[in-house]
């Protein structure tokens, strides 16, 4: 299946070469016409991906807010099971924590009191189940875990807190926990120093699809070098292969029809109801209304694609280590762990990389 029609994607795609400030009134029509024609047929998964690429260019001409139609009430689904979804049956989501969370674990066995810096905790799910696997390790040496947690929303650092407290006691180490409500780019490194325990034997950072939110080329840089000097033993780093940071509108449409058009299709092999697909893309589709539709002053999901993320590594003098490892599965719902490129691992889609997996040191 296609994601879009053709003629609706040439339309779309050329209205984004002359977005956002030489569209014509004709240009204009068209681009309303594409809107409300999609939009009633949102039960069609090519109608559904026009009207999400279709409402963010909407919102960029406008610049505006983007409404999401009332049409789509009806695929409202708990957040829980939103939730649920996308750990349990998105392979981007499921294989590429299993990857990273299979190399921490490995890693943090070998010490006695090692550090989890967790940047992007959000409510503590990812390391609540380090925490499990390092607690069925066998042979693992921890005595000790310290989890140094960054997130920007104070609500999720609540609920990350007891996430992780409920895993600790169910494991046979301590575990101890400082957390920072801040963006990791406003952190100096005698800040990231506060934050750790006055005895470790090895810090591991880990970020997980949150450092593409860092605004600036700049800050980026800074923020590597940090953790480079910090010094940490490794970053291990997930994200999406993408390049939507270019503020070139044309090209920014391209890659995220190619991009997010691949999550949709993945989306329409998962073993779901049908509403459950709609509301996973419509999950999705505030990223793409992000990317398409807001200033560049605000916009922030500003992917790097793969090769950005890897010249950044060399900028900053990290050494990408392609880490050895023993998976319990590499294949979920029609997508591939890739664990043989030289550099990094990959969840790849009928062979396209759609998240690359860094282990950098």
């Amino acid at each position: 299946m296609e994601a879009i029609d053709t003629n609706a994607l040439l339309q779309l795609r050329n209205l984004a070469n002359r977005m956002p400030d030489a569209l014509t009134e004709t240009d204009q029509q068209v681009l309303e016409a594409i809107y409300y024609e999609s939009v009633e047929d949102l039960d069609n998964p090519v109608s559904l991906f026009a009207y999400t690429l279709a409402k963010a260019m909407r919102k960029q001409v406008a610049g505006g807010q983007s409404q999401e139609h009332i049409y789509l009430q009806r695929f409202d689904i708990p957040q829980i099971r939103l939730f649920e979804l996308l750990i349990q049956q998105f392979p981007l989501a499921n294989l590429s924590q299993h990857c990273t969370n299979t190399l921490l674990i490995d890693a943090l066995a070998d010490c006695e009191y090692p550090v989890l810096m967790d940047i992007g905790i959000g409510t503590g799910f990812q390391v609540a189940t380090i925490i499990g696997g390092l607690a069925a390790k066998t042979g693992s040496q921890v005595k000790q875990l310290h989890v140094a947690g960054i997130e920007p929303f104070a609500d999720a650092l609540v609920a990350a807190a007891q996430n992780i407290q409920q895993a600790a006691t169910r494991a046979p180490f301590a575990v101890t926990l400082t957390t920072r409500t801040d963006f990791i780019e406003n952190l100096s490194i005698n800040d990231l120093r506060q934050m750790l325990p006055a005895e470790h034997d090895g810090i591991f950072a880990n970020a997980s699809f949150a450092l593409h939110h860092i605004q600036g080329a700049a800050q980026r840089k800074v923020v590597f070098e940090t953790l480079k000097a910090l010094p940490v033993q490794a970053l291990v780093l997930s994200e999406p292969n993408s390049n939507h940071y270019t503020a070139d509108y044309a090209e920014r449409f391209t890659n995220c029809v190619q991009h997010y058009g691949a999550l949709f299709r993945i989306i329409d092999t998962l073993p779901i109801t049908a509403t459950e697909k709609t509301a996973l893309k419509l999950f999705f589709s505030r990223e793409i209304d992000d990317v398409l539709g807001n200033a560049e002053t605000v916009r922030v999901e500003k992917h790097y694609a793969t090769e950005q993320w890897v010249a950044l590594f060399a900028e900053t003098g990290f050494q990408l280590r392609k880490r050895d490892a023993s998976f319990s599965y590499t294949t979920l719902n029609g997508t591939q762990l890739e664990t043989y490129l030289p550099d990094r691992y990959a969840t790849v889609f009928n062979g396209e990389e759609i998240t690359s997996l860094f282990w950098a040191e």
